[in-house]
């Protein structure tokens, strides 16, 4: 080492105390910066039930009711005195009756007594939470495409009272092939808001038959009517045809071409077992010799062959019978002997050597 004297070292200490106090100085604010970018203790909390919180299941959004539509409608409910006197007082040819309990509407007519107690037709139909409970009411206004609340259309509409109204299933825009086929598949099952949805078909026959001032009852019950409940097809799972309702009358729906997909059904173990045993019988057949009848009906042959061997006699019995109009005998003798693969053998029939006879009758 050098030889410093004590003012020299003294410097160099005092060199190294100011280099080491740089250092820290300068790790001090590093780390101060640094520790501006941490999160808090809040913001820590925050991130970590951010990370802890289960992710929502996406809401799906069912469509919107669209069984109401204007506002300020008239209440068209008769008075006591009326719904009593309407069958002797009504001269429309129909009386319409709505079971919301099991969505079936029935259509009647009037019997020889003028009472309306005939049964005409049943229709299936969606009911709803603000149906009418009761009453009897007279239809109004019609019209043939109707927009209902939710910016969707209703076709064949006929109104019963206020927001109340027969119509078809809805349809996003006032076209036929824009079908809300979801909810067609719902009818026969309390689905609208208090409407009366009807297949097209259902909902024309009413707009067509059913004039202004025909009455309309509302009631409940289990037992659907005297025409029981009609049932409406599924239409969901056709992709090709669900835009339109299967019972809309117009020449250009898909589904009066449509045809339905043949069955395939799988086999039961009984058809199986009738499959098997045709294939044997066809095997059987196919081994009979050339000149076998036992494909006839009409004929009878039993045949006892064997392979000849050298010196072997073959018995041949053949038999056949025929039912006619003209009975005739042959009787046809011939002697001699039978050659195959080079074997020599008598043909002996009825114990006579080379005699073979037919008979036929």
């Amino acid at each position: 080492m050098m030889n410093l004297n004590k003012y020299q070292k003294t410097q160099i200490l005092l060199l190294i105390a100011i280099i080491i106090a740089f250092i820290v100085f300068v790790i001090s604010i590093v780390k101060t910066k640094n520790l501006k970018n941490y999160p808090t203790q809040e913001t820590f909390s925050e991130m970590t039930s951010v990370i802890n919180e289960t992710p929502e299941e996406p809401i799906i959004e069912e469509p919107e009711d669209t069984s109401w539509d204007e506002e300020n409608v008239e209440d068209t409910e008769v008075d006591m005195t009326e719904e009593e006197n309407a069958e002797e007082n009504n001269t429309a040819t129909y009386y319409i009756k709505v079971n919301y309990t099991a969505n079936v509407v029935t259509i009647y007519t009037k019997d020889s007594e003028g009472k309306y107690t005939k049964p005409v037709k049943a229709m299936v139909c969606s009911t709803g939470t603000a149906t009418p409970r009761s009453g009897v009411y007279k239809m109004s206004d019609k019209y043939r495409w109707h927009q209902l609340n939710g910016g969707v259309y209703g076709q064949y509409c006929s109104r019963i009272t206020g927001h109340i109204l027969f119509h078809s299933v809805p349809y996003v825009t006032n076209s036929p092939d824009t079908l809300k086929y979801t909810a067609y598949d719902k009818l026969g099952t309390a689905a609208s808001a208090g409407c009366i949805r009807l297949t097209v078909a259902d909902a024309l026959w009413i707009y067509s038959n059913c004039p202004s001032g025909t009455y309309v009852e509302f009631y409940g019950s289990s037992n659907p009517g005297p025409l029981g409940k009609p049932t409406a097809k599924k239409i969901s799972s056709n992709v090709a045809c669900r835009n339109w309702d299967p019972t809309d009358p117009l020449s250009n729906n898909p589904w009066h071409t449509y045809v339905e997909p043949a069955s395939t059904t799988p086999e039961t173990p009984s058809q199986e077992v009738e499959n098997n045993q045709q294939e044997e019988e066809n095997k059987q057949e196919e081994n009979v010799p050339n000149g076998d009848n036992q494909n006839n009906p009409d004929n009878s042959n039993e045949d006892n062959n064997q392979k000849p061997d050298n010196d072997q006699t073959n018995t041949n019995t053949n038999t056949n019978t025929n039912t006619g109009t003209n009975t005739n005998t042959n009787s046809n003798i011939n002697s001699g002997t039978n050659t195959s693969n080079g074997t020599i053998n008598e043909v002996i029939v009825n114990g006579t050597t080379g005699t073979s006879t037919d008979i036929q009758a």
